[in-house]
């Protein structure tokens, strides 16, 4: 080894020095003697004997710690964590020890803090809902996140496959069409995985400091953005669609009383309620798209606090009992006190009211049933009827905006479409879920559920 190679010379001309020495000493003291005394050769040698020894000793240490210096140093160099010189003496060794054990502190703090920064960037690449690859101008994947894979449909290949691996020859056509023209290309292709999707691809040169040129090539799924129009496009052909029912009667009674029916005094009450009852209509479908404008907001606030969930019912049930008296039904309310929850109270009477005003709406006869029961982990208040029931085809549709059973019932009661979205909504923003039981025949439940420590705990 070299330390030790280095400490066997160090100590044999040491030893040859120390010789040269006390030999010269020797004689020196032979010729002011004049003679030769053989105990002057036996002191010197004597001494010899314990300075060998005790420089042998010495080296033999300095080889050991200089032996573990450099083994640290080794392993320090090829990245082993927790690598430490031992440190026992306050000589310059350990002082190079110190300062060994200083760089690797640091050596492990930057190589912690860039495996940090890895780790945040895979983690922020792999939750994109676009597909990431990055790209050398071989076309030679340098990485790509998992959406990427996905999105082409197979596993990650092993080592630095090439983009053909991808089995999509667009995207090669596209990468390739951006490095001939030396800048970003952006294309709405067709990727074809069991079936077509629409995706938006764009490849895009990446400015490094020096080395090779890179391109980013990332893929993005035109669905959600199409489905949104689609609903925007629905949703704007229902609100036209229902403000323009009412809308037309008023217009068309109002002109039936200028063109001469404020003299016909049997009719023209008649009119006049028609065109009031249409206005309320219309006040309510308004109402109802600000309220569940409001409630889609991303920013909707809410005015938590603890309350009371079963007398929130109980008040609330309260002012239902005498219409549901004009339809001949029973009110019934089961709510023990003291099932309290974080709630804003403003949104969940919002909610209640909805479910309440439809289920006296929609049914002819019996019980309308209101319960609130504590589950092991939520608040459930629920809302039952003994109704015509719902057929199982609907009920997943039931909490869409505009979507209706019987439109022509819905709406010569007064109905907007509206009200079960609101429940929905407004249950969401406490973290919550609702959902609907029926059976046909026999009555519906409509229910939501909800945390009693607030929407903090929404998964």
């Amino acid at each position: 080894m070299v330390v030790t190679s280095f400490s066997g010379r160090l100590f044999g001309s040491f030893l040859v020095l120390v010789g040269c020495s006390l030999l010269v000493a020797g004689f020196v003291l032979e010729n002011r003697s004049q003679g030769f005394h053989i105990h002057i050769w036996i002191v010197l040698a004597a001494l010899l004997v314990p300075i060998a020894v005790g420089s042998y000793l010495l080296l033999r240490q300095v080889d050991r710690r200089l032996e573990s210096l450099r083994a640290s140093a080794d392993a320090l160099g090829q990245g082993g964590p927790g690598v430490r010189v031992p440190v026992d003496s306050h000589d310059e060794l350990a002082s190079l020890g110190r300062s060994l054990n200083a760089v690797a502190a640091r050596f492990e703090e930057k190589l912690h803090e860039l495996r940090r920064e890895r780790d945040s960037g895979e983690a922020v690449l792999g939750n994109l809902r676009q597909g990431i690859a990055l790209l050398s101008s071989d076309l030679t994947i340098h990485h790509a996140n998992p959406r990427f894979w996905s999105i082409v449909g197979i596993e990650r290949p092993a080592g630095k496959p090439r983009l053909a691996a991808a089995r999509q020859p667009v995207l090669e056509e596209v990468a390739e069409e951006a490095i001939r023209s030396g800048s970003g290309v952006i294309r709405e292709i067709s990727i074809y995985v069991e079936e077509r999707s629409e995706y938006e691809i764009s490849v895009v040169p990446v400015r490094g400091e020096g080395g090779p040129p890179a391109w980013l090539l990332s893929i993005e799924d035109l669905r959600p953005e199409r489905l949104m129009a689609n609903l925007r496009r629905e949703f704007v052909a229902n609100v036209s669609h229902e403000l323009k029912t009412p809308l037309t009667s008023i217009r068309g009674y109002a002109e039936t009383l200028l063109s001469g029916g404020l003299e016909d005094e049997a009719n023209r009450a008649r009119f006049v309620e028609t065109i009031r009852t249409q206005a309320e209509r219309l006040e309510a479908l308004v109402e109802d798209l600000l309220q569940l404008a409001d409630l889609e907001r991303p920013d909707a606030p809410l005015d938590l606090k603890d309350w009371d969930a079963s007398a929130i019912v109980r008040d609330l049930a309260s002012t239902f009992e005498d219409l549901a008296t004009r339809r001949g039904l029973k009110l019934e309310v089961e709510a023990r006190p003291g099932i309290r929850a974080r709630v804003d109270r403003k949104r969940i009477e919002l909610a209640l009211r909805n479910l309440l005003d439809n289920a006296i709406k929609y049914t002819d006869t019996g019980v309308i049933t209101v319960r609130v029961e504590r589950t092991s982990s939520a608040i459930r208040v629920s809302v039952s009827d003994t109704g015509r029931g719902i057929e199982p085809e609907h009920l997943p549709r039931l909490f869409e905006r505009f979507y209706r059973v019987d439109q022509g019932r819905s709406r010569a009661l007064g109905g907007t479409g509206l009200g079960l979205a609101i429940v929905k909504h407004a249950i969401q923003l406490h973290g919550g879920r609702v959902g609907v039981d029926s059976k046909v025949g026999e009555g519906s439940s409509f229910w939501f559920e909800i945390a009693p420590d607030g929407p903090h705990l929404r998964s």
